[in-house]
């Protein structure tokens, strides 16, 4: 029997891929997958908050209105805050943890934290803030 070099040696690259699989594919993959959560969440989060803003900022002050006969259009702060967290309770946005609401002058800002589940890192915690300016006429 004659034995050719390398003989020994057959398998091997099963053995490498197998090894590359494990400790460079898998991860990545979990890794992109875990990354598409964080983004689509961060989307989500970044609507909603949107929304609520100016939900916000639409609200007038209605005694103004009517005391100046129409002249004088103002927000309303206190209901610009309570339409907002109104429609930040109301998306039922998933893994919301908490919100506020803030109206300065003709400005509603509203920030919220959600928690995102994750495959492997357990859950991330995402913060944004969005505004919205109360505008009225041409």
């Amino acid at each position: 029997m004659r034995v050719r070099p390398g003989d020994g040696e057959r398998g091997q690259i099963l053995v490498l891929s197998a090894l590359v699989m494990t400790f460079l594919f898998i991860p990545l993959a979990i890794f992109l997958v875990d990354t598409s959560l964080f983004e689509s969440a961060y989307a989500q989060l970044s609507e909603t908050l949107q929304a609520s803003a100016e939900d916000g900022a639409s609200m007038v002050d209605e005694a103004t209105l009517r005391s100046s006969n129409g002249q004088t259009v103002v927000l309303d702060p206190a209901l610009a805050r309570a339409t907002a967290d109104n429609s930040m309770s109301a998306s039922h946005l998933a893994g919301l943890v908490s919100w506020t609401s803030t109206a300065n002058g003709k400005r509603v800002t509203v920030t919220a934290t959600i928690a995102v589940p994750l495959m492997v890192l357990g859950t991330a915690h995402l913060t944004a803030s969005r505004s919205a300016t109360f505008g009225y006429g041409p």
